[in-house]
């Protein structure tokens, strides 16, 4: 039987990658148990269930062995949550993957061979404080310390409500004849109203991919590209055109972001810069952008009142 984390510095230098199971209940804590103080990389600390990854197995496989060989549960479904960089007291170093587990059968106990005791900890206040790994104690509190879902559905589409009306009070705040006046290198009001528009339906169909297509990496929107081109259509898109644009893309995103299951905007892509992203995180950079663009037109309405 291999050690969760191998007792012996050998086997723990062949490999440093890592599994860590994040049990959890339907109350919201999780399991956190007690190395042996034996002289272990984390002898005596207090962890999330961990172990070694063997050179011939996948961090999924270590999971499964981990849950069965030293939780003596079976394993049921779980997800990738986050990679978690821990060294022990003795500057060991490890790179964790992390999984949750949102079912299992059987009881959850500890093997004496490896651990001292056990206990089911909330995330932001576990009653474990002293000898619980760091790295794992700011995790679980950032990460769990709420809702496993960060968002909802419904939590989604209202801010995507809040950001547009925002947005569209802002440029309505500009007189007419200041809209479409030409800023040279900027973008005018109207220039917004399009860019965000291709933004949104730009970023949907990305977001579908990474949901639909195994190993899709994010591709970002290339803002300097769109300009050029933009330019090169002398757009002359006017509000009502524009706003029926904006509505039909909204719509769109609204029917396809209803059509999922809160759990499915935890489900992870990839992503070239920042390694893995939340299908949740990447529907919220729509509202994001909506914002960042109401910030540009309320600046805007004001330096045209000033002129006035």
């Amino acid at each position: 039987m291999v050690d969760p984390v191998s007792k012996h510095s050998e086997l723990v230098e062949e490999s440093t990658l890592s599994s860590a199971a994040v049990l959890r209940r339907d109350d919201g804590r999780v399991l956190l148990l007690q190395y042996l103080d034996d002289g272990s990389p984390f002898a005596g600390r207090w962890s999330l269930p961990m172990m070694s990854v063997n050179g011939n197995e996948t961090s999924e496989e270590a999971l499964v062995r981990l849950l069965r060989e030293h939780v003596y549960v079976d394993p049921g479904a779980f997800d990738f949550e986050e990679t978690i960089y821990v060294e022990s007291d003795s500057g060991m170093r490890f790179v964790v993957n992390a999984f949750i587990c949102t079912s299992w059968h059987g009881k959850p106990r500890f093997s004496s061979s490896y651990y001292a005791d056990a206990v089911w900890a909330h995330p932001a206040n576990p009653s474990i404080t002293t000898g619980l790994l760091p790295e794992f104690r700011d995790w679980l509190a950032r990460s769990l310390g709420g809702s496993l879902y960060r968002y909802t559905v419904d939590d989604l589409c209202e801010h995507l409500d809040e950001t547009r009306g925002a947005l569209l009070a802002a440029f309505e705040s500009i007189p007419d004849q200041a809209r479409g006046e030409n800023r040279g290198d900027k973008l005018s009001a109207v220039d917004v109203l399009a860019h965000v528009a291709d933004v949104e339906a730009y970023c949907l169909a990305e977001i579908d991919r990474l949901l639909r297509i195994p190993g899709h990496t994010w591709r970002d929107f290339n803002n300097a590209q769109w300009f050029d081109l933009y330019r090169l259509q002398d757009y002359s898109e006017g509000f009502p055109a524009l706003r029926k644009r904006l509505d039909a893309c909204r719509d769109r995103t609204r029917s396809w972001l209803t059509s999922l299951e809160d759990a499915q905007l935890v489900q992870y892509g990839n992503h070239a810069e920042r390694g893995a992203v939340r299908i949740g995180d990447r529907i919220e950079s729509i509202a994001q952008h909506e914002s960042g663009h109401t910030g540009y037109l309320l600046a805007l309405a004001e330096e045209v009142s000033k002129l006035e």
